[in-house]
């Protein structure tokens, strides 16, 4: 069973249709015992990474989720929460990636589009991907390229499309939004 993490306005309800889409048994919770019972757990995107660092120290779930140890996959804001700060306000993030989130090189404050991907680093997650294959990406926030990047992606700056450490898991796009593509990249995570 998966659980899709509820730190507050998320798209859980985008990726529970698509995980129905793939026939996945999976709960949208904040309970720790469902994050404690899942096989593998997912943190959503969100529109807001302060609110979203603030609802899961309200839920008691920032040290859980530091000590599990399932794969985790982060999307979008998920995946800037997995790093170890948020360079712009200083807030201390779940530090399961040794990289800091940032927006300062970004030219417009929300980038919205469709972009592909470059795989630099082969990884599971990025099974039966093409390069032809785009994702949608809405960038507010952006974690640059580093050790533990998968993929880049070229926004305004190269930035990392996808990160892996252990069996920790992060994508900037939004699978969920980003059709077969997407999917192929749920099932991948799945598959793990």
């Amino acid at each position: 069973m998966i659980t899709i993490i509820d730190h507050g306005k998320t798209s859980s309800n985008e990726i529970a249709e698509s995980l129905k889409k793939l026939s996945v048994e999976f709960v949208i919770s904040n309970k720790e015992s469902d994050i404690i019972r899942a096989n593998k757990l997912i943190l959503p995107d969100s529109k807001d990474i302060s609110s979203s660092i603030k609802k899961l120290h309200l839920l008691n779930l920032f040290s859980i989720l530091r000590m599990v140890n399932k794969p985790i996959l982060g999307i979008g804001t998920g995946m800037h929460l997995m790093t170890k700060s948020f360079k712009d306000t200083n807030a201390a993030c779940l530090g399961c990636f040794p990289v800091e989130c940032e927006t300062e090189e970004l030219q417009q404050n929300i980038l919205v589009n469709e972009h592909s991907i470059k795989i630099i680093k082969e990884s599971a997650l990025l099974n039966n991907i093409s390069k032809e294959y785009r994702f949608y990406f809405e960038v507010n926030c952006f974690i640059p390229t580093n050790e533990f990047s998968t993929s880049t992606a070229n926004i305004s700056v190269e930035v990392t499309a996808s990160i892996e450490k252990d069996h920790l898991y992060g994508v900037q796009f939004n699978p969920e939004r980003s059709g077969e593509p997407g999917l192929q990249i749920l099932k991948n995570f799945i598959d793990i």
